[in-house]
């Protein structure tokens, strides 16, 4: 039982399970934030559109009605307390089912910008990886060259340059030194 609570205490304080929990928290913000952006913003805007389109009829299919609701039956369900359901098109049902296409339409905006995002993000994820992948490859290159190259052997010193005149004299010395020796 200690092995199994011990490997449990690992797997959870492994830097990986905590990126994932950070990463869920933000996911779930950011979740919200396409929502509001998705139903506040553009969902009426084309809403809007779509009613035009439609002539203000909406987005919906009908389904089934048992029937319209009366005024009479309104006021008896107000007094009782009694449900009717109001429909798409703010009329009163006794029952009604119908399919809310807006509603889709919103969770597919939402899937797109959603989808969009974490690609924009996976993207400049990969792109900073590359980069840093490439000035590691550089840094190891240029240090790998500084290490292995043989230091420059140093320069050899010139000799300096002897007027004509004094080694036309120096040889005239040398071969006198010479025929002196030989006799």
């Amino acid at each position: 039982m200690k092995k199994f609570f011990k490997e449990f205490k690992d797997f959870i304080t492994k830097g990986n399970i905590l990126d994932m929990a950070i990463g869920i928290i933000i996911g779930g913000a950011f979740s919200a934030v396409v929502t509001a952006l998705a139903n506040k913003i553009l969902m009426p805007i084309i809403n809007a559109v779509l009613s035009y389109i439609t002539n203000g009829q909406g987005l919906y299919t009908i389904l089934f009605h048992s029937q319209l609701a009366s005024d009479a039956e309104i006021a008896a369900a107000t007094e009782t307390g009694t449900a009717l359901t109001i429909g798409p098109d703010n009329l009163y049902y006794t029952r009604l089912f119908y399919i809310d296409w807006s509603a889709f339409f919103e969770a597919i905006i939402n899937f797109i910008f959603i989808a969009l995002t974490l690609f924009i993000i996976l993207k400049v994820v990969q792109y900073v990886a590359k980069k840093q992948a490439e000035l590691k490859a550089r840094l190891e290159k240029s240090h790998e060259g500084n290490a292995e190259a043989e230091p420059e052997p140093a320069p050899e010193p010139e000799e300096p340059k002897v007027d004509p005149v004094v080694a036309l004299l120096e040889e005239i010395r040398d071969e006198l030194k010479s025929k002196e020796e030989k006799k």
